[in-house]
């Protein structure tokens, strides 16, 4: 009864707001990281841009929509897989990840809902970057929230699931944060690769890759998510779930590994 009481939807509901009131405090409590995140971003989208110029000349306008689109899906999908794989880490740098452990509502349950509340933060901060990077370029593309927010919500399920997977490494192998930086040059490769996904479909399994062909569609050219083609949708939603089913699945082999080792807790 218990274990019924503690995952019905309103102690659902209420972890998921506890965990996104936790992430904005700790936004808040420590305003120089979270400015030194944000700014570093944008650094590195102003030396894209300019060098662009600098380089490509005025042709560079012509693929300054793409550019901002796919920098706009690279923060957040950064963002979203970072987050929770380096969460783990630092919960057990603070000696707390025993604590989410032993929730009523379970490890693996608090693992999706940690998702969740990631997912909004990310959100927060990807259209924050958006807004910065339309003001200083001066770009104007679709803003058709209708359309844009279920296609990065369904692309970012693949990079949660990869976020789970380094996630349950982490606890299970401690310090696995060297892979951290190979996976973000990855992302940007499946992000880039969207376009050509058209030709070689195989491409359409990857992370990201199907989520940002059709994000470039529906914000420079227009095109409304009821336009989109069904079966594009359904690779879209098919390779996000497949993404985050795995991921989670390998957490909760590493969470179980970890347990049995008697290494949970251990930094």
């Amino acid at each position: 009864m218990n274990g019924y009481c503690s995952r019905s939807p309103t102690a659902l509901v209420s972890a998921v707001s506890a965990l996104v009131r936790r992430d904005l405090l700790i936004m808040r409590r420590y305003p120089l990281n979270t400015a030194g995140a944000v700014l570093g971003l944008y650094a590195l989208f102003l030396l894209v841009y300019v060098g662009g110029r600098s380089f490509v000349g005025p042709s560079f306008g012509e693929t300054l929509g793409a550019l901002i689109v796919g920098f706009f899906l690279f923060v957040m999908a950064n963002a979203s897989y970072q987050s929770l794989a380096g969460l783990f880490a630092t919960e057990a740098k603070w000696g707390t990840l025993e604590q989410l452990y032993l929730s009523p509502i379970g490890f693996g349950p608090i693992a999706v809902l940690l998702s969740l509340s990631s997912l909004l933060v990310t959100f927060s901060i990807g259209f924050a970057m958006l807004a910065l990077m339309l003001l200083t370029t001066g770009e104007s593309i679709s803003l058709d929230l209708l359309s844009i927010v279920p296609i990065v919500v369904l692309t970012l399920l693949s990079t949660i699931g990869l976020g789970l997977l380094f996630g349950g490494a982490t606890v299970r192998y401690k310090n696995v944060s060297a892979v951290f930086g190979l996976v973000k040059f990855a992302l940007v490769a499946c992000i880039a690769l969207g376009p050509a996904s058209t030709e070689f479909v195989v491409l359409k399994l990857l992370p990201l890759t199907q989520g940002s062909y059709l994000l470039q569609r529906v914000m420079n050219e227009g095109v409304r998510l009821w336009e989109l083609e069904p079966a594009e949708l359904s690779v879209l939603a098919f390779v996000g779930i497949a993404y985050f089913v795995l991921g989670y699945a390998l957490f909760r082999y590493c969470t179980d590994r970890a347990r049995a080792a008697g290494v949970m807790g251990h930094y």
